[in-house]
């Protein structure tokens, strides 16, 4: 499946893999500040979510070491989000496994279009995977939270 790195696809978080989820999460450079209680509140309203998981000899029966997730419609498009694999199990094969994993849900196979946003460093990636750059003069927007405002 993967280069030296036997895991096991869960289309859930394992039990106890919340902090690994949070520790995944904050190795980024756009997840850094989320805490645990945000992530778990993330996780309960995400449409479909994957992780790779490792058995581990540390204490702990297993690991997340990598993690995606994915909110739909469930049939004209499904926005990828979150895609993190750990750092010490980057260029594996791991980021392969779990978007190909992630695309293959059942929830997913039947959307019109699977859509993501990456970085620039990362296009190479996901064109192997299939996905295309779309070339548009429409602008990404967004509108943050304020504090005591409810978020309008």
């Amino acid at each position: 499946m993967s280069r030296d790195v036997d895991v096991e696809i869960t289309y859930e978080v394992p039990e106890g893999g919340l902090d690994d989820v949070v520790r995944l999460l904050r190795s980024t450079g756009w997840a850094a500040d989320r805490d645990r209680e945000g992530v778990r509140r993330m996780l309960a309203h995400t449409d479909v979510v994957v992780c790779l998981v490792r058995e581990v000899a540390s204490g702990r029966d297993r690991e997340v070491v990598a993690f995606a997730r994915a909110l739909t419609d469930y049939e004209y498009r499904a926005f990828v989000e979150d895609v993190v694999v750990g750092v010490p199990y980057r260029r594996r094969g791991l980021g392969t496994t779990l978007v190909d994993a992630l695309c293959a849900h059942p929830d997913l196979t039947g959307v019109e279009q699977v859509v993501l946003e990456c970085r620039r460093d990362l296009v190479g990636f996901y064109e192997r995977l299939g996905f295309e750059s779309v070339p548009s003069e429409a602008t990404l927007m967004k509108r943050e939270r304020r504090p005591g405002d409810g978020g309008r």
